[in-house]
């Protein structure tokens, strides 16, 4: 009778479970939902190209430096042809480095917003749920505070206090967007604080830090992710709209929303100044909405079964 040495053993066990765990079946899942779903794909797609502009712009845009902002009056508005695909603007930039460079600003401002969003959100939206009375009664009076506002209006407000420019853009506007995170995971703690999985820990004496951070937040991963990259392409209009009100990025700044704003006095004789930054904007909002459908198809638990 032959015997299996112990290394063989440990590292079949460990391709097992590599196999069937979370991480690979999720994977596969994901794989399932790309394959039935062309809008997945496409979602997934639209993602994928605008990371690629964010992280490769200076180097796939055609005239870095008219991407930069700097002037070449010698080629201004000049329709699409063969040396400027997408035009020139007033200035003679050329529109298609523009938006390449434009890019990293309509990611990077998004996911400012978001991240500060969960990281108040989130906690304030647990600790309500799972502590209920008056706790929960002061933080959710001081959401519907800031509900009460539409969130560009808020924003625009803050950024009225701050100054224009890019970054208090983000900044007003994670101002307004956090309580829409602290209303959604108040109502998954709200549903799990009576668990017996979380009554079982409090029997226990588990902190209750400790019970918010393995159970309360951590069920409440799902949803807010999805929640998050939906937001991220509704973040990308909301700036796009202080930009074009004057009070996000500021000239020469290669900003999508501002591009729109300037190239919008000459729509009837250059309309792709304005055009073309408007359509980046659409096909990135558009991406996210897809691409958060597809999170949802992959995380949620009754489309796994």
């Amino acid at each position: 009778m032959t015997t299996v040495p112990a290394d063989l053993l440990a590292a079949g066990a460990a391709a097992d479970s590599a196999v069937t765990s979370p991480f690979g079946s999720t994977l596969r899942r994901a794989g399932r939902v790309l394959r039935r779903d062309p809008l997945a794909c496409l979602g997934l797609l639209l993602v994928v190209l605008l990371v690629a502009a964010a992280v490769l712009g200076p180097w796939i845009a055609p005239y870095p430096d008219q991407g930069r902002g700097v002037a070449d009056v010698s080629s201004r508005v000049q329709a699409p042809s063969a040396g400027h695909w997408l035009g020139t603007d007033q200035l003679g930039r050329d529109v298609l480095s523009r938006i390449i460079f434009g890019a990293r600003g309509a990611l990077l401002v998004p996911l400012l917003v978001v991240g500060l969003a969960v990281l108040v959100g989130v906690p304030l939206g647990a600790v309500a749920g799972y502590r209920g009375g008056r706790l929960d009664e002061l933080l959710m009076r001081v959401t519907d505070v800031f509900l009460a506002f539409p969130p560009l209006l808020l924003a625009m407000v803050a950024v009225a206090v701050l100054g224009p420019s890019l970054l208090n853009a983000g900044l007003a506007l994670a101002v307004a967007w956090w309580p829409w995170y602290a209303r959604l995971v108040r109502g998954v703690a709200q549903s799990l604080r009576d668990r017996p999985f979380v009554e079982a820990a409090r029997a226990m004496g588990v902190s209750q830090p400790r019970i918010l951070s393995r159970h309360v937040i951590r069920n409440a991963v799902t949803p807010v992710m999805v929640q998050a990259t939906v937001d991220l392409g509704t973040v990308i209009l909301a700036a796009g709209a202080l930009a074009f009100l004057g009070l996000g990025a500021q000239p020469p700044a290669p900003d999508w929303g501002l591009m729109v704003s300037e190239g919008r006095v000459s729509t009837m004789t250059a309309w792709w100044i304005s055009t073309f930054p408007g359509l980046a904007i659409f096909l990135a909002v558009l991406g996210f909405n897809l691409f958060g459908d597809l999170l949802r198809d992959v995380l949620d638990p009754r489309d796994a079964r």
